[in-house]
């Protein structure tokens, strides 16, 4: 009886209180370690000082693992009669990182996110990765049934429209020739390999090389299939690399002549 009539004054009490009040209306609940929310929503540009509690980097890894099983279990209960690859397409338009943008700013992330502005004018998805490490830091908080809960009911419901969103199409591979074109790196699109299914469809298989290396490959019922799933891999490939642009860019570089 004590424990809850206490807990219900500092919930009150914290609720009045910023940056507690913050992520209660961002969210629906007062955070138990407000260091790991306010953690979230520093980049790496704004945190280097280890003093100032660390950036947002290790955070949004484990919130983008986490986003993903939910968003998973979300659409295999959603959708009980669509495939593997209908599941499989309709995450990455939740997860991809417009959508994720999208979301942030909505939730109003943009207004507490620190990033010098250099940083940001150079990396458009400071908010989505944000958002991503605000969902590690709920579920180091809260747990993943509560995380699960959070996300659905506060982030994905009010948010994002599922059924609108899975009915839509995602060209991958333009947007993946636009961030080569925006980084001056040169790409290949590529069919290596043409098979036979079981009742004799060809069946294309894609490769797309970015600075000659290959980061992704396709196979679909259609060059222009492959060449989507192929861009899609090699799209997430990059969002977990985040200098590859520059590594890229070295090794492309020819070496001058003495």
């Amino acid at each position: 009886m004590f424990q809850s009539i206490y807990k219900r004054i500092r919930l009150l009490t914290l609720q009045r209180q910023e940056p507690y009040r913050i992520f209660y209306d961002m969210l629906g609940f007062i955070p138990n370690n407000i260091t790991l929310f306010q953690q979230a929503c520093r980049h790496r540009s704004a945190g280097r000082n280890s003093q100032e509690g660390g950036n947002n980097e290790r955070l949004e890894f484990l919130g983008d693992a986490v986003l993903s099983t939910i968003v998973s279990d979300i659409i295999y209960k959603r959708f009980g009669n669509k495939d593997e690859g209908f599941m499989s397409k309709t995450r990455s338009k939740i997860v991809q990182r417009d959508t994720l943008n999208q979301v942030a700013v909505a939730l109003g992330l943009d207004k507490i996110v620190q990033v010098t502005i250099h940083s940001q004018s150079h990396n458009n998805n400071t908010y989505g990765n944000a958002l991503e490490a605000l969902i590690g830091a709920i579920y180091l908080d809260q747990g993943f049934e509560k995380c699960r809960t959070i996300v659905e009911n506060q982030i994905i419901s009010k948010h994002i429209d599922i059924n609108k969103l899975s009915q839509q199409e995602v060209n991958f591979k333009s947007r993946l020739i636009e961030w080569c074109q925006h980084h001056h790196i040169p790409y290949l699109f590529d069919i290596d390999d043409i098979s036979t299914d079981e009742h004799k469809n060809p069946i294309f298989h894609a490769r797309v090389m970015i600075a000659n290396q290959e980061l992704g490959q396709g196979r679909g019922y259609s060059k222009k299939e492959a060449q989507q799933i192929a861009a899609q891999e090699a799209l997430r490939y990059i969002h977990k690399h985040k200098n590859l642009a520059q590594t890229l860019l070295q090794e492309s570089t020819p070496t001058p002549i003495q």
